[in-house]
């Protein structure tokens, strides 16, 4: 179960952690795709690939017992494939019942399925920080 456009994605998404349903969450992305893990939620930056890999990501989040707000800034739609930026904050407790707020600025690809729903396919949580972001590029040769 994907989403009907790459614009709604992000927001399915948070309905999901909203409702903390980790099944409803991973429907959303691809069977093969790839999402880089929050240093904050999963004890180290890596990219989990994959169903499992994905459904083990979105266990992580929920476990939070998360709400997430978001919003997407912008969306470029190529055929099958489509790009969207977002921002997105969530707030929740972790293990010890210490409150735990992440806010970061996503970028994600989207791919078509074949069933015509939309599903997430790369997703960089951090991929559009601000805090990576430099004054000017340095000289090209």
């Amino acid at each position: 179960m994907g989403s009907p456009s790459p614009e709604l994605s992000n927001l399915w998404l948070a309905r999901a952690f909203n409702a903390q349903d980790v099944e409803k969450a991973a429907a959303l992305y691809h069977p093969e795709a790839a999402i880089v893990q929050v240093d904050e939620v999963h004890g180290g930056t890596t990219i989990a690939h994959g169903a499992d890999g994905i459904r083990s990501t979105m266990a992580a989040y929920i476990g939070l017992r998360p709400h997430m707000d978001v919003v997407t800034h912008h969306t470029t739609v190529a055929g099958d494939f489509a790009m969207t930026r977002s921002q997105w904050l969530i707030t929740g407790r972790d293990r010890d019942g210490k409150a735990v707020e992440v806010h970061h600025h996503g970028m994600e690809v989207h791919r078509r399925g074949e069933d015509g729903e939309w599903y997430f396919f790369m997703d960089h949580p951090f991929g559009a920080d601000p805090s990576w972001a430099i004054p000017r590029p340095p000289e090209t040769d």
